[in-house]
């Protein structure tokens, strides 16, 4: 039985976890392992029907991959990369609203946070296919929504859509809505260990213990957390290491002295796209870090930055 990964940056306790109450499933997905335990007892259904619903979450899941998969050429990603400067393409309403979300989250944040960024990507080895001009590219404007339409149009054909920053919230937070219409409110389910959803509370109403470093806890009831590691992909080129979070304010590579930041938020996608604007951009921390969202920036020689309003962080002993 395939039990929770040991993640990096952050961890399930081993000690909260029962098979006798939960019912799991792990699969590949979204370029990572996905995880999903559901709380039988304090569901509606037995634990044929509980393993029934963590199949459709695996398809949901699934289905999302197949739409944002960068290596699959007929996925709506690769098809909108493709296009040409001023072809309107069409999308669905889901696909849509998952543009329009990352077009307010890259105002929220200035920028930091930017899917036009995989243009970046390309430019710094990250990509097979290599993009060396980036003159007169404007990432800030790099495509228009028509609502009414459903379309994308990029302003510039060298743009490249990337939603590693905020995909898998996006669909854990579609996860969720799916769960809660089956009756499910007590469950937990991570992608790849960076983006997690935590419905309801773990074994005896306690919240869900997740580590995020040594000696640091956070605790999730009812909440979703995201991680943005700085080296969590780096490309090696004549002895220099350069790590996967690009600044489009710069065109480079991000540059700071946090090593990882952890956003808690009730939306798994603001919370991976938060935690990805303030690692490119370490003063946003100080502006999200509101009444709906806590922000750990950790640092390697350091204390850890914390801005803690839902009281969640814990430190161990």
């Amino acid at each position: 039985m395939h039990l929770p990964l040991t993640p990096k940056p952050c961890v399930l306790p081993r000690r909260e976890i029962s098979f006798d109450a939960y019912a799991p499933l792990a699969f590949d997905a979204m370029g990572c392992r996905f995880e999903i335990l559901i709380d039988i007892d304090r569901s509606s259904m037995d634990r044929g029907g509980c393993v029934a619903v963590c199949e459709d979450v695996r398809e949901l899941v699934l289905d999302w991959h197949h739409r944002l998969s960068l290596f699959e050429p007929c996925s709506i990603v690769s098809l909108i990369n493709r296009a040409d400067q001023g072809v309107a393409m069409m999308v669905d309403d889901e696909m849509l609203e998952l543009l329009s979300l990352c077009e307010r989250l890259r105002t929220e944040t200035d920028g930091a946070f930017n899917i036009a960024a995989g243009t970046l990507m390309k430019a710094h080895g990250f990509r097979v296919d290599v993009l060396d001009d980036l003159r007169d590219l404007d990432l800030n404007n790099a495509f228009e929504l028509d609502a009414s339409r459903r379309t994308i149009t990029k302003a510039d054909t060298r743009v490249s859509l990337d939603f590693g920053a905020i995909g898998k919230g996006f669909v854990l937070d579609l996860v969720r809505l799916e769960l809660e219409e089956l009756g499910i409110s007590h469950a937990f389910v991570h992608g790849g260990t960076s983006s997690i959803l935590a419905m309801g509370s773990g074994l005896d109403d306690q919240a869900w213990t997740v580590r995020i470093d040594d000696g640091l806890d956070v605790k999730l009831n009812d909440l979703s957390m995201g991680v943005s590691e700085k080296d969590g992909r780096i490309v090696e080129s004549q002895g220099v290491r350069t790590g996967h979070l690009m600044n489009p304010a710069t065109m480079e590579p991000a540059s700071s002295e946090l090593t990882s930041v952890v956003c808690v938020h009730r939306s798994a996608a603001i919370a991976d796209a938060y935690s990805t604007a303030c690692s490119v951009s370490p003063s946003l921390i100080d502006r999200l870090g509101d009444e709906s969202c806590t922000l750990v920036a950790l640092r390697a020689e350091d204390e850890p930055i914390l801005h803690d309003p839902l009281g969640v962080v814990r430190f161990k002993s």
